[in-house]
């Protein structure tokens, strides 16, 4: 349920922002519309967008978790490291004229 409300918050904050600018960029231009029209799309845009979230994200939403853990297995490694040899490299130095 947390990622539904999270799915839901995050779809009427967005609607509001886009439906904010709607009515600042008609205000700007002079259309002149009652508040009731950008209050019914910001609504049904919240809707329809909340709903498109959710199917879209379903599986991920309302999948069950598996109970189970992978049980990490140790694997003893069948190469011996010897400290004591190590390969050194050597670096020949180029002269610059």
């Amino acid at each position: 349920m947390k990622k539904v409300l999270k799915i839901i918050i995050m779809s009427s904050m967005i609607c509001f922002f886009v439906t904010f600018a709607l009515i600042i960029i008609n205000a700007i231009m002079g259309v002149l519309v009652s508040l009731d029209y950008y209050f019914m799309m910001a609504s049904s845009s919240t809707i329809g967008l909340s709903i498109g979230l959710i199917l879209f994200n379903s599986r991920r939403i309302f999948s069950k978790k598996l109970a189970k853990k992978l049980s990490k297995k140790v694997v003893a490694s069948k190469k011996v490291v010897r400290p004591n040899k190590q390969q050194t490299t050597s670096v020949r130095k180029r002269k610059i004229s």
